[in-house]
């Protein structure tokens, strides 16, 4: 048997029809997934998920936004990640009788984000913090903002492929209290930090007559830490204390086709580079497209 299901969905964030006639109390959102459920010699499984709502009130604005990509495939596993974001933009606007009437130029958000990426080795990674966000250019066509904050990062690296990971549990209790003392690698065999940084963010919402909406995202954090202290620098766990920025840039276009659906394509490409891990790829990029239901 062989079932396909593909759709796929776009952060509510990328809607500029959508900022421009908030109504209070109301839940938005789009939902896209594929489904892939192979049992011909095997039972085999593939999901991809991405969805977000969005949720107003007189003064605030409520985002809550996950992508998930499962492959229960062998060596596909690799390939599974997790993204959970959520936000608060507080005091950005003022709607009465659901409408706006007027929008501040700065507010503060709050913001948390929750990642894992199996291919990377990336355990987990939280992000949590706020930072003031300045509106530069809000007209008919575009909306464009800038942003800027401090968040607080705690991270757990896999420096292992996970079938070495059995062989960490016949070392000696004084090897392993080593590992841990000289690379900073728990009995997990794992290396957890975490570090402060420094957000900044650039935004455009572009819209095209009634049916085509462009978003372009650019972002650069930096640490304020150095990211490892007082660990070995040995040839398979290289480590460099420099505070190397994390680039992020996302483009995503999104056509209108009826009133609940829409096709969606999103390229994002992350460089991020001084990762102790040696399964950390310094550059992550992904490109996916299909339909999206709005609700």
């Amino acid at each position: 048997m062989l079932l396909i299901y593909g759709l796929q969905a776009q952060s509510i964030l990328n809607d500029k029809a959508f900022y421009d006639t908030l109504k209070t109390h109301k839940i938005y959102g789009r939902i896209g997934f594929g489904l892939n459920v192979n049992d011909d010699d095997e039972h085999k499984v593939f999901l991809l998920q991405d969805a977000s709502i969005s949720k107003a009130t007189s003064r605030h604005l409520f985002e809550l936004s996950n992508s998930l990509y499962f492959n229960s495939n062998g060596t596909d596993q690799a390939s599974n990640r997790f993204m959970l974001f959520a936000r608060a933009a507080l005091n950005r606007h003022k709607i009465v009788n659901n409408k706006i009437q007027s929008e501040a130029n700065f507010f503060p958000e709050i913001n948390t984000t929750i990642a894992y990426d199996e291919g990377r080795g990336l355990n987990y990674r939280f992000n949590g913090g706020g930072g003031i966000t300045y509106s530069l250019h809000n007209n008919k066509w575009m909306r464009l903002k800038i942003g800027t904050g401090l968040q607080y990062e705690k991270e757990s690296w896999r420096i292992f492929e996970r079938e070495f990971l059995p062989a960490l549990d016949t070392l000696s209790q004084s090897s392993k209290d080593k590992l841990q003392s000289a690379f900073g690698i728990n009995e997990k065999g794992n290396i957890n930090k975490d570090n402060v940084r420094w957000n900044n963010y650039v935004q455009m919402v572009y819209i095209l007559g009634e049916k085509f909406n462009m978003t372009i995202l650019g972002m650069v954090q930096v640490p304020l830490a150095v990211p490892y202290d007082n660990v070995y620098n040995v040839p398979y766990f290289p480590v460099d204390n420099k505070k190397y920025p994390r680039f992020t840039l996302e483009v995503s276009a999104n056509f209108t086709i009826t009133r609940h659906f829409s096709f969606n394509a999103k390229y994002f490409i992350q460089h991020d580079e001084g990762q102790i891990s040696p399964l950390a790829n310094e550059q992550i990029t992904n490109f996916t497209n299909g339909l999206v239901y709005k609700f």
